[in-house]
C-alpha cells in the first residue's frame, strides 16, 4: 500500500482535495459567467436564399456562342464557375465583397456606427459581422449580427436585396453585351445580304438565268425534239433515195430541212443565234456559279432572319427587371441573443478551472515532497526559477 501511495501520490492528493478543486472550479466558472454577463449582447438575423432554377435557355444557343461564354444555364444569366463551385458559393463570396460591404457602409452609415474612419479597417469590421453558409442542399444562409436585433434583421434583408441587384446588373450587362454584338452582326449581315442579292440578280440578268434547272430542262427537251426530227428526216431521205420516182427537189428539200435542224441544234448547244444567252455547253459552269450565288443569298437570308429574332430577345432580356434570387425566407427580428454564450462559458470555465487547480495542487505537493526528500534538487530548481546560477559544492 505504501508503494502504491508513493507511486500514485498525485492521484491520492487530488482525491484528498477534491472538495477544494470542485468548489474552486465552480467559483471560477461563476466568476467567468458574471464577467460574460457584463459583455454586450449580440443578435444574429438570418435570411435563406434558394439556388437558381434553370428552366432552359433564354437567348438560345447562338446567344451563348456570340457572347463567347459557355454558360451553365444559358442566356448570359449564369457564370462560368470552377469545378465543384455552385452559384450559392459564388453568392456567399459576393456577400463579403467590397461591392457589397461598401454598399452597406453607405446605406447604413456604418462608419459612424462602428466609429471607424479608415475605409480598410471599417470593411474588416463589417465583414466580421457578416456570415454566410451554404448547406449541403445548396441553400445559402446569410446572416448579420448587431447589438440591435431590429437593425441586424434590416441589414440582413438589405444584403439579400443588394445581392439581387448586383445579379440583375450583371445579367443586364451581359444581355447588353449580347445585344450590342447581335446588333453589330445584324448590320454586317444586312449589308452582306444586300450584296449577295445584288450579285445574284445581276448574274440572272446577264445570263437570263432565272432558273438554271428549268432552263436547262427546256433546252435539253428542245434539242431532243430537234434531233428526233433530224432522225425522221434521215428516214424520209433514205426512203426518197431508194424510190426511183422521187423528184430531185424533194430530196433537196429534206436535206435542206435536215441542215436547218442541225443548225438549230448547234445554236442551242453553243448559245448562238437563239433567244437564250447561254448554251448547253455553258450549263455546267453556269450551274455552279448559279448554285454558289443562290446558296450565299440563302445563307445570308437565314442568318439575317435568325439575328433579327435574337436581337429582339436580347433587347427584352436587357430591359427585363425581374428578381434573380429565389428568397426562401427573409430575416426576422431575432428574439434570442447569439453571443456571448454564457452557458458555454460557464461550462468551459469550470473545466478549465478544475484543470488549473488540479495542476496547482499536484505542483505544490510535488515541490513539498521534493523539498523533504531531495533538498539539493529542490534548491537547484528554486535557484533556476529565481534566475540565479546554481552554486556547485567545492570538492
Amino acid at each position: 500500500m505504501n508503494d502504491l501511495k508513493n507511486d500514485y501520490w498525485w492521484l491520492f492528493e487530488l482525491l484528498r482535495r477534491w472538495r477544494f478543486i470542485t468548489i474552486g472550479a465552480i467559483l471560477i466558472g461563476i466568476a467567468a459567467f458574471g464577467i460574460a454577463s457584463l459583455f454586450p449582447k449580440w443578435f444574429k438575423a438570418e435570411a435563406e436564399v434558394m439556388p437558381p432554377y434553370r428552366g432552359g435557355t433564354e437567348l438560345g444557343a447562338m446567344a451563348n456562342l456570340v457572347t463567347g461564354v459557355m454558360s451553365m444555364g444559358g442566356g448570359g444569366g449564369d457564370y462560368v464557375l470552377p469545378m465543384m463551385v455552385t452559384p450559392s458559393d459564388l453568392w456567399g463570396a459576393l456577400m463579403k465583397s467590397n461591392a457589397m460591404v461598401d454598399k452597406l457602409i453607405e446605406e447604413f452609415d456604418l462608419g459612424a456606427r462602428y466609429k471607424q474612419k479608415v475605409r480598410e479597417k471599417l470593411r474588416k469590421t463589417v465583414r466580421e459581422h457578416i456570415d454566410c453558409e451554404v448547406t449541403g442542399e445548396g441553400i445559402l444562409i446569410v446572416s448579420f449580427e448587431d447589438k440591435d436585433p431590429a437593425f441586424a434583421a434590416t441589414v440582413a434583408n438589405a444584403m439579400v436585396d443588394n445581392l439581387d441587384m448586383i445579379n440583375r446588373t450583371l445579367r443586364s450587362g451581359s444581355a447588353g453585351a449580347t445585344r450590342e454584338f447581335v446588333e453589330q452582326r445584324l448590320e454586317e449581315t444586312k449589308i452582306a445580304l444586300a450584296e449577295a442579292e445584288s450579285t445574284f440578280s445581276a448574274f440572272q440578268k446577264e445570263h437570263s438565268a432565272f432558273s438554271i434547272e428549268d432552263q436547262a430542262r427546256v433546252a435539253i427537251e428542245g434539242v431532243a425534239q430537234l434531233e428526233a426530227e433530224v432522225h425522221v428526216a434521215q428516214v424520209e431521205l433514205a426512203i426518197l433515195k431508194t424510190n426511183k420516182k422521187s423528184a430531185h427537189g424533194e430530196v433537196e428539200g429534206v436535206e435542206s430541212r435536215m441542215k436547218a435542224l442541225r443548225k438549230q441544234i448547234e445554236g442551242i448547244k453553243s448559245g448562238e443565234g437563239v433567244s437564250s444567252s447561254f448554251g448547253l455547253v455553258d450549263i455546267p459552269e453556269l450551274a455552279m456559279d448559279y448554285a454558289r450565288l443562290y446558296r450565299e443569298t440563302m445563307i445570308q437570308q437565314v442568318l439575317y432572319e435568325y439575328l433579327v429574332q435574337q436581337y429582339e430577345q436580347a433587347r427584352i432580356e436587357e430591359k427585363k427587371d425581374t428578381p434573380v434570387l429565389q428568397i426562401l425566407s427573409r430575416a426576422q427580428v431575432p428574439q434570442k441573443k447569439d453571443r456571448p454564450k454564457r452557458a458555454t462559458i460557464l461550462v468551459l470555465s469550470i473545466i478549465a478551472g478544475g484543470i488549473l487547480l488540479s495542476v496547482w495542487v499536484v505542483g505544490s505537493v510535488g515541490l513539498k515532497r521534493m523539498k523533504a526528500e531531495n533538498p539539493e534538487k529542490y534548491m537547484l530548481l528554486a535557484e533556476s526559477l529565481a534566475g540565479r546560477k546554481p552554486q556547485r559544492e567545492n570538492k
